[in-house]
């Protein structure tokens, strides 16, 4: 299965939750989906993980757009802290 539409439908939720403006989503609506989203892929294995930032590392590489690229880098951080 190519994952890869998964994970992108996943880092545009994210960004929207974060910078959604508090006249599009309410501040703290946007801050429990992102807790939410958080808490369901602190759920994955290393392994998967492993696998969602390679994902994101190619939709970066991919993508046209080089700030669109700097967020599916950041995906991780926001998630776990890490990169």
């Amino acid at each position: 299965m190519d994952n890869t539409p998964l994970v992108r439908a996943i880092v545009e939720a994210l960004m929207f939750l974060e910078h959604a403006e508090d006249d599009e989503i309410d501040p703290d609506t946007a801050v429990r989906g992102l807790e939410v989203i958080s808490h369901e892929l602190d759920a994955l294995s290393q392994a998967d993980r492993a696998e969602f930032r390679l994902v994101l590392e190619r939709i970066a590489e991919t993508s046209e757009e080089s700030g669109y690229a700097r967020q599916a880098r950041e995906v991780p951080f926001m998630l776990w802290g890490e990169q």
